[in-house]
């Protein structure tokens, strides 16, 4: 049976009165994984979980992915300053193995890689390899947003490190509130919408605007990626 990895993007949960819709649509989005034949034998979360990290925010995170039968695997944005989690590491999810890197830079916006211990892992296996991370290492064209990426030295840093490294499979991140498909050096690089408020497409503005737009999430195989709506 093929492995399949859902991700799950940028919930940005908040709770009270400031909650805005993001409790019940990350709700809708765990019910539309769970609709999925066959379940994924991992779900994704590729960063800003809680809008304004705190514990109350990943409290009501915990309870919406409990419904969720098969491993959950977070990485942290840049609005998950005080999550305490696992740490960068490699994960075996089927068929596929994917490293789930780091790139919150404590108090800012802007993301940083750690490609020396991105090497490291990528040595240690050739098994297909997704790489998972929050910040997307190439720019989508709304200045806004490609100001807070990976800085540019670091994105030509992992494309070297990605032409030595052909079992990588797919670059994967978040950050950016829509499903983008670019390329980086010849490996894929796929973000995924947000599960509520996405951004405007606005190529060419120095800014970025939030706006209500259908959000959706990826569903991943060694081979492909699938852009899926939410419909629970």
């Amino acid at each position: 049976m093929t492995t399949i990895v859902a991700q799950l993007s940028d919930p940005h949960i908040r709770v009270g009165p400031h909650d805005q819709g993001s409790a019940a649509a990350l709700d809708a989005a765990v019910r539309s994984v769970l609709a999925l034949d066959p379940l994924p034998v991992a779900v994704l979360v590729t960063g800003d979980m809680a809008d304004g990290s705190t514990p109350a925010e990943y409290e009501r995170l915990r309870e919406l992915v409990a419904p969720l039968p098969m491993p959950v695997h977070v990485i942290p944005g840049n609005h998950d300053q005080d999550l305490d989690w696992e740490g960068p590491r490699s994960v075996e999810c089927g068929d596929i193995r994917v490293v789930l890197c780091d790139t919150m830079r404590p108090g800012r916006d802007d993301g940083h890689l750690d490609l020396d211990w991105l090497a490291a892992e990528l040595d240690g296996s050739g098994a297909p390899t997704i790489v998972a991370m929050h910040h997307p290492p190439v720019p989508i064209g709304i200045g806004g947003l490609d100001r807070i990426g990976l800085p540019e030295s670091e994105r030509a840093g992992l494309a070297a490190l990605l032409a030595r490294s052909p079992h990588v499979v797919r670059v994967i991140a978040g950050h950016v509130h829509r499903s983008v498909f670019a390329m980086l050096g010849t490996t894929p690089v796929t973000t995924c919408a947000s599960t509520n408020l996405q951004a405007r497409l606005e190529i060419g503005s120095p800014g970025f605007t939030i706006v209500s737009e259908p959000p959706a999430f990826l569903v991943h195989t060694a081979h492909v990626a699938h852009v899926q709506p939410v419909t629970a």
